[in-house]
């Protein structure tokens, strides 16, 4: 009888034999997990490392077992689904089970559906758990598969014998002792090393050893760095310029030399103070102290990491190295979930890693396999959730809390929470109640995370510098598109006008153009990332050199961007939101003390249709002013305020999908997690807008991923439907847009054939 094989041949690769992956995956899955293990400081009631690299090991030998059916050895030699073809999984997952492995069982259950829900096997004679899961919830449930299970079982044991020597399989002793997160870390071991196996096996991943941290070096270099970046001229600098420099140096000063033993801590510092740079010393002390693996820094909004990456390039790269391996930029987009894509899903490897917070948040909520892959890089790590308020929705900051909180804790993680305007949600008693599980009402038994702040000494004078920067003032009646333009128009430029969707921003940057009173400008997601650095380099060149000019906009200007207008106009949001466009405003003190950022909303919601999960904030937000908590005659505490304004949201039906989510993961539903615990609720699809990239693809050429993200947009999954978008290829994620459809690089994107062909008149429906 011939070797059985793991895959067959494809795209010129040869088959690889059982006996190699399975070898390959196990050596994999345990250097992995023994990595990720040496930060690991279970509670006393928790899995100990031995057992957790037990059930790994246990699980990575059986992972494949059903391979050694006939029918799927059938299906690998013919390069054809054969008609006797079954589920893989299902072989592992009933002899695990068998022998009491019942952790590792769910684990080889889950590296290709995912982690499905964990439930307690009941006694058949008495209503009470046996302290077993129910493994009817790992089995495959197709009758093929499971007919072959009952049938063949020995005979892949035989075979499986054949190259590994005696099936013993231990019982486990700690069924129900692993928290969510350590499942899905474990889950990340297995799967990572079986996807990386099976890519280097047809050559869709290069092996590359990621380069070392060299925390120390690269604080020196950051230092050097900073010491040359332009300063205000004390003699030719105005007060408020100058004041904004002395906020800068000593903000530096206080996170490059703060404590790195607190693992929580917060930064609640102005815009235009050196964040970045600030931030970034304190991490890179605090890597290098406790000897961290990662530096992650989360932000809200994918436009926004480009620019931080390349002020870190230019300020950690040390001599002879690749920037690109050193500080690597993640965006959500490059998850793949199909073979022929998977060797594009971007992974925590690099020293420093810039990605989003939706790639940062449903990485750690998934239950799928190529999300979850990169997962067991964070033990060990430090993170940065840069413009932290802007990062979840409010119903989402619980259980996201409970994992980051675990994370500290057992995983030896170091987490800051920065923002011009944090608010200390932690301390709140409705959300504390929610973490553990409660209703509301009841009161919390844990006290509030002790989260250290690093610049708390200057928060009193940044404040009242703040208010002279620039004042917020509303608009309590909608206005119409003309009315709008006539403020925007009379207003002191550069202006700044952002909406809150897509079709609002392109409708109004149209409708600016062909009044040709002032030039315009567009940004949203409608462009694709390459032409949206383009016009970022625009709009800084028109900053410097003009003033009678508008750029509209969608929330993506609003954090981070080093944007610094004369007026600004935000369509109603979140509190947040408003505050964050006042950064874009006035940014160095230095366009003089009657900078205004206007909050309105439309009158016509068919040509500018809202947002409708925007409703809770924008009312809140409306209260706020009503009540005289935010206006232009006096300074405001922007973090208390922010605190009002979640308190308010939480109330207005946040608080019920923040415990449903919370008793979801402490009840094992993993599926219902990743489904409900989504950053931006609606589904998208990567839709590539470049033609020579859409043939590399279709021809099945490696393309790497940051090209592909650069060259794409993100669609509803509804709109690509309704529009008739087809795949690169039959099972990829990837969708394309045709060669007929006008898509304007130069200013509307892929919104200009809607604008042309019937006025943004887009009937029930809207672009965000």
């Amino acid at each position: 009888m011939s070797e059985p094989l793991a895959h067959s041949s494809r795209h010129g690769a040869p088959t690889q034999s059982y006996h190699d992956h399975v070898t390959n995956v196990v050596s994999g899955a345990l250097a992995r997990s023994k990595r990720m293990l040496q930060h690991y400081a279970p509670a006393p009631s928790w899995i100990d490392s031995p057992s957790m690299l037990e059930t790994i090991r246990t699980a990575a030998t059986f992972h494949d077992l059903g391979k050694l059916d006939r029918g799927f050895q059938k299906t690998l030699e013919t390069n054809r689904t054969s008609d006797e073809h079954i589920r893989h999984e299902d072989a592992g997952v009933a002899w695990l089970l068998a022998n009491g492995a019942d952790e590792a069982a769910g684990l080889v259950s889950a590296h290709h559906q995912g982690l499905v829900r964990y439930r307690l096997e009941v006694d058949d004679d008495r209503p009470v758990a046996t302290g077993r899961f129910d493994g009817k919830g790992f089995r495959i449930n197709e009758d093929r598969t499971a007919k072959a299970t009952a049938e063949s079982l020995e005979s892949y044991l035989k075979g499986h014998e054949e190259h590994f020597g005696p099936r013993t399989v231990e019982p486990e002793q700690h069924q129900n002792k692993l928290t969510g997160l350590s499942r899905r870390l474990l889950l990340s071991c297995l799967v990572d090393a079986d996807h990386s196996d099976t890519a280097r096996h047809y050559g869709n991943e290069p092996e590359v050893l990621p380069p070392p941290p060299r925390w120390g070096e690269r604080l020196a270099k950051l230092d050097e760095y900073v010491v040359k970046l332009p300063r205000a001229n004390p003699k030719k600098a105005k007060p408020p310029e100058l004041e904004r420099q002395r906020i800068r140096d000593e903000l530096y000063r206080l996170c490059r030399t703060a404590d790195p033993v607190s693992r929580l801590r917060s930064c609640d510092a102005v815009v235009g103070s050196g964040k970045t740079t600030a931030l970034m010393a304190h991490l890179l002390n605090v890597a290098a102290t406790r000897n961290l693996r990662h530096i992650i820094v989360v932000l809200p909004y994918t436009n926004i990491i480009r620019q931080s990456v390349e002020v870190y390039r230019k300020a950690l790269c040390l001599e002879g190295e690749n920037p690109e391996e050193i500080v690597a930029e993640h965006h959500h987009q490059a998850d793949f979930k199909s073979l022929d894509t998977r060797y594009l899903t971007t992974l925590w490897q690099a020293p420093i890693i810039v990605t989003t917070a939706v790639q940062f948040f449903e990485t750690l909520a998934s239950n799928n396999t190529s999300r979850l892959r990169k997962l067991h890089e964070l033990p060990g790590s430090a993170v940065c959730l840069d413009e932290a308020h802007a990062e979840l929705p409010a119903s989402l900051w619980p259980i996201c809390w409970n994992w980051l909180t675990q994370w500290t804790r057992r995983w030896n993680g170091h987490l800051v929470l920065a923002s011009g305007s944090l608010p200390a949600f932690w301390t709140v008693e409705d959300f504390r109640s929610i973490c553990e599980g409660k209703d509301s009402g009841k009161a919390p038994q844990r006290p509030a995370a002790m989260i250290e702040p690093l610049c708390s000494s200057i928060t009193t004078y940044a404040e009242e510098a703040e208010h002279k920067r620039v004042k917020f003032i509303t608009e309590p009646r909608p206005l119409s598109s003309d009315e709008l333009i006539e403020r925007v128009s009379k207003s002191a430029g550069p202006r700044l006008v952002v909406v809150n969707t897509v079709q609002s921003a392109a409708m109004l940057a149209a409708q600016i153009k062909k009044r040709r009173e002032m030039q315009v400008v567009h940004l949203s997601t409608a462009l694709t990332p390459v032409h949206r650095a383009i016009i970022i380099e625009r709009v800084k060149a028109l900053l410097k050199h003009q003033s009678d000019w508008v750029l509209v906009a969608t929330s993506l200007v609003e954090a981070g961007m080093d944007f610094s207008f004369t007026s600004g106009f935000r369509q109603r949001a979140s509190t947040a939101s408003l505050i964050q466009l006042g950064g874009r405003v006035n940014r160095s003190a230095n366009r003089g003390d009657n900078c205004t950022v206007l909050d309105f909303d439309f009158t016509d919601m068919k040509t500018f249709p809202d947002n409708p999960s925007l409703k809770p904030s924008k009312e809140a937000l409306e209260r706020l002013f009503a009540d005289g908590r935010i206006g232009p005659n006096k300074p405001c505490n922007l973090a208390d305020i922010c605190l009002a304004a979640m308190k308010a949201e939480f109330r207005a039906g946040a608080q019920q999908t923040a415990l449903d989510l919370v008793s979801a993961e402490s009840e094992r539903d993993y599926p219902k997690v990743s489904q409900e615990c989504r950053v931006i609720q609606t589904e998208t699809k990567t839709v590539v807008v470049d033609p020579p990239i859409i043939a590399r693809l279709k021809r099945y050429e490696r393309v790497p991923s940051l090209e592909i993200v650069r060259h794409s947009v993100q669609m509803f999954n509804a709109r690509i439907a309704n529009l008739g978008l087809s795949p690169v290829t039959n099972d990829s994620d990837l969708f394309y847009l045709p060669e007929s459809w006008n898509y304007d690089p130069d200013f509307l994107g892929y919104m200009a054939e809607f604008i042309n062909l019937a006025e943004a008149a887009i009937p029930d429906g809207f672009f965000i």
